[in-house]
């Protein structure tokens, strides 16, 4: 009987505990608040991608969503420049965040569609994509996007849901008390950076550190990382037939942006960004047939073999980042100028 009697004792802790994880996953928070989360981390520019898009009356044009290597590569204020010197006036932002990860290009994409009408979402890719999701996911999200993320195979799932309860129960506390618990509750235009941000002349890297971006590296630093990541990118595990499951966040959330996309009548691109010295060429690009479905591949792959260009094998330095946002300038004006012209 005493092993019994332990038995449902614990069972009813764990329902207990399970109940209240539940609750504590639905309690409301404030949206703004949820993206003020990461300050003080390598993603604290979500705060001001929240800010541009929901207190910023200035209109959003063009918006870039990927990686670092897409934040270190695009100047948004040197390309609206561009843009407006060939008589296209656009108003561009590039919101990056640091890592991979296509959930929150995603939940980039939904606070900007809700909020904003842009004509042309242009998506950061590299040679292969990422099997998980994105690490600021799980703070950023809405609570039922980390619920159901809709897909198969999300390996951060259990993670990001082992989160969402003390996510919520700071939220609905901070949008309650006084001070907020260092969480702003609302919007002040004093500390706010502008419309549109310079994201390039620095790279920050996964530990927190800022590395210069003005610079190029040495040969020597450049040509070990880019071995390195030679060495890290693995060929797919699954057949063709199976890459919805083992490339499932790159998948599902491309749909997802694309679908977002078509509903409010914007179009969406890709841009190809290489690392020094890899695979420079779209046939390189292993999802290169999946995403033109959506939209056209812009390949920026001359910049692969320019030592000068690069801060680091992944990452642009500040001459790479202006000569490959003054590209861009005429893809982009050119799928403008298309957009205008559509009935």
């Amino acid at each position: 009987m005493v092993p019994l009697r332990a038995f449902r004792k614990t069972v009813i802790v764990l329902a207990v505990a399970f109940a209240c994880a539940v609750l504590a996953a639905i309690l409301p928070g404030n949206a703004y608040q949820r993206w003020q989360l990461l300050d003080g981390t390598i993603h604290a520019n979500a705060r001001w991608i929240y800010e541009r898009t929901h207190f910023d009356p200035a209109p959003l044009d063009v918006v870039f969503l990927g990686p670092s290597r897409m934040g270190a590569g695009v100047n948004a204020p040197r390309l609206a420049a561009d843009l407006a010197a060939r008589g296209v006036a656009a108003n561009v932002v590039n919101f990056s965040l640091p890592e991979t990860g296509r959930n929150t290009n995603w939940a980039v994409a939904e606070e900007v569609f809700a909020a904003k009408k842009p004509k042309l979402v242009v998506l950061g890719v590299t040679e292969k994509p990422s099997r998980f999701g994105h690490a600021a996911f799980k703070y950023v999200a809405p609570s039922g996007a980390i619920a159901d993320p809709g897909y198969p195979g999300d390996w951060n799932y259990f993670s990001d849901l082992i989160y969402l309860p003390y996510r919520q129960m700071r939220l609905f506390a901070a949008d309650r008390l006084p001070g907020g618990l260092g969480l702003a509750t609302d919007f002040d235009p004093a500390r706010y950076r502008g419309s549109s941000v310079d994201t390039t002349g620095s790279v920050v890297l996964p530990d927190g550190r800022i590395k210069d971006g003005e610079r190029p590296g040495s040969p020597e630093d450049l040509a070990r990382d880019a071995r390195k990541l030679v060495a890290g990118n693995h060929p797919p595990l699954l057949p063709a037939s199976l890459a919805d499951l083992e490339f499932g966040d790159e998948r599902h959330y491309t749909r997802a942006i694309a679908e977002l996309a078509r509903r409010n009548g914007a179009q969406v691109a890709f841009l190809f960004l290489p690392f020094y010295t890899g695979p420079h060429e779209l046939k390189d690009v292993q999802e290169r047939a999946f995403y033109e479905q959506f939209g056209p591949v812009l390949d920026a792959g001359f910049v692969a073999p320019h030592a000068e260009w690069f801060a680091d094998a992944a990452h642009l330095a500040r001459g790479g980042a202006n000569a490959l946002t003054d590209w861009l300038a005429g893809p982009v004006a050119q799928l403008l100028t298309q957009a205008k012209a559509a009935p």
